[in-house]
């Protein structure tokens, strides 16, 4: 079915393809036509593989601030700084819900400037070892009490 959507579809494109061919026969061998002014063909940059910034969105009636862009941009250099502070927000989260016993959107999805301003008082700066043993102290943290956190999230709908 498929192949005859397909045939058909080339049946009536066909015609108009050939009305945009230039005829080759006129065209001088020692002289290249000039390529259109709105024409990619001459644009060698790299399109965007992502976007400049997350936007927010809504979940189960929150919105979720979108992360700042060094944190979605895919830089190898960052990538311990990202996961320290991603380590960080988790556990703030889950802290917040867990202390409060309520998964109000402003504790679930608390503001990631605060994480940041956390994350550069505390951590930059840091080698890639030590960043990476607290990031795992963080995250051994956040694991011991992500069940609560969920659970009680889970209770009140969110």
């Amino acid at each position: 079915m498929k192949h005859a959507f397909l045939g058909l579809a080339l049946t009536f494109a066909m015609p108009a393809l050939a009305q945009t061919v230039p005829d080759l026969g006129d065209l001088d061998p020692n002289k290249l036509p000039p390529a259109p002014a709105d024409s990619a063909a001459h644009d060698l940059t790299l399109p965007e593989l992502y976007t400049a910034a997350e936007p927010d969105r809504e979940v189960n009636g929150c919105i979720v601030p979108g992360r700042p862009d060094w944190l979605v941009e895919m830089n190898p250099a960052t990538t311990a700084e990202r996961a320290m502070v991603h380590a960080i927000y988790n556990l703030r989260w889950s802290e917040a819900v867990v202390a409060h016993e309520d998964c109000a959107c402003a504790l679930r999805y608390p503001d990631w400037g605060e994480v940041i301003e956390e994350f550069k008082g505390s951590y930059a700066g840091m080698g890639r070892q030590e960043m990476f043993d607290a990031q795992m102290s963080y995250r051994a943290a956040y694991h011991r009490i992500v069940s609560q956190a969920d659970t009680i999230c889970r209770d009140q709908s969110r």
